[in-house]
């Protein structure tokens, strides 16, 4: 489905959210290869930005083939915000700027940004007309949620920023009460859609190409996101250009880690690049036999040779048949994940 947000021009269905520490250059990059139209980067603190450029450039880097550069700002303050997206287009040439106003995450919540911004409309739209003012004609896009905990105004606020400048909004049709988890109202993501004349992309719980063709088809929204769904599975955005699901092969499931792991290497350096790669392993092996212990070696490896030794050893055992089952094979790592995704 065909569309533009200012000069850019869109036609894939599927987009990747903006994670959190999840969301680099690396792992932004093997999606759009498997499949992925569009994707956004890490969110990052206007704040932070304003204060240390250089320090927070990393995480706005415009990933190898990445055709179009979108950079997520999260913050309170429309002075600050449009400061912030002055140096993000200066710095990195981003081709938009996303404004995160459905992070639930307490620590952002506190500081009136993220989904904060929903309980007031008019600080949300000066917001946007501050930003959309200061790096014209680049355009400005908007991530909400369907509303804060009962008050589902998603509509209100979606015809407030569009009226302020925004060219596209992206709806996760849960509460921030919510998070992640129950029910995603696609109700919502289809009133929004009617009540805009911009694209609106659905997100929320699409984690198979069945799951993308029904947000689609019921919703009339003119892409889906895909957040929590792609960690440790970018073949899912192949599986929604297709239309059809298919798991990826153990050959191909271990040489794509690979490549993740050396791209993350490069990009962070050994050290950094080994530990921001934990989380990715235990998202990617997850559910495979004999995982489990896997996993729990992995998170104490510091070098890149360690952990690719260590994942040829696994594949062997895998593909021999020796490794051995774990009830808590299918058990998720024990990391934070309200962080990732907003």
């Amino acid at each position: 489905m065909a569309f533009r947000i200012g000069p850019l021009n869109f036609e894939g269905a599927a987009w990747l959210a903006p994670l959190a520490a999840v969301s680099s250059a690396p792992f932004r990059q093997i999606c759009l290869e498997h499949g992925c139209e569009q994707a956004v980067t890490e969110m990052v603190s206007s704040e932070a930005l304003v204060r240390e450029v250089r320090k927070i450039a990393r995480r706005m880097t415009r990933a190898q083939g990445e055709r179009a550069l979108i950079v997520q700002l999260f913050g309170s303050h429309p002075s600050v915000m449009a400061q912030a997206a002055t140096l993000a287009v200066q710095t990195t040439h981003a081709d938009a700027v996303d404004i995160n106003m459905g992070c639930p995450v307490r620590k952002v919540l506190g500081t009136g940004a993220g989904v904060a911004l929903m309980r007031d409309p008019d600080r949300a739209a000066a917001i946007v007309e501050s930003v959309c003012r200061a790096i014209a004609p680049v355009p400005v896009t908007v991530k909400m949620r369907a509303g804060w905990d009962d008050e589902l105004n998603a509509v209100q606020v979606a015809r407030s920023v569009v009226q302020a400048g925004a060219k596209c909004i992206t709806v996760h049709g849960r509460t921030r009460e919510q998070y992640h988890k129950g029910e995603t109202r696609w109700d919502i993501i289809t009133a929004v859609k009617q009540a805009v004349a911009v694209p609106v992309i659905g997100n929320g719980g699409v984690r198979c190409a069945s799951d993308a063709q029904a947000m689609l088809e019921q919703t009339g929204c003119d892409a889906v996101m895909i957040g929590r769904g792609a960690l440790g599975n970018p073949w899912v955005f192949r599986n929604v250009a297709r239309g059809v699901d298919q798991e990826p092969s153990l050959e191909q499931r271990f040489q794509v880690i690979r490549i993740h792991v050396a791209r993350q290497v490069a990009y962070a350096g050994e050290f950094m690049g080994i530990r921001e790669m934990r989380k990715h392993l235990g998202w990617y092996l997850r559910g495979l036999k004999g995982s489990a212990m896997v996993r729990e070696k992995l998170h104490s490896m510091k070098t890149e040779q360690d952990v690719l030794s260590a994942l040829s050893a696994y594949q062997e055992a895998l593909t021999s048949g020796r490794a051995t089952a774990s009830q808590r094979d299918f058990e998720p790592d024990a990391f934070p994940h309200s962080r990732y995704g907003v």
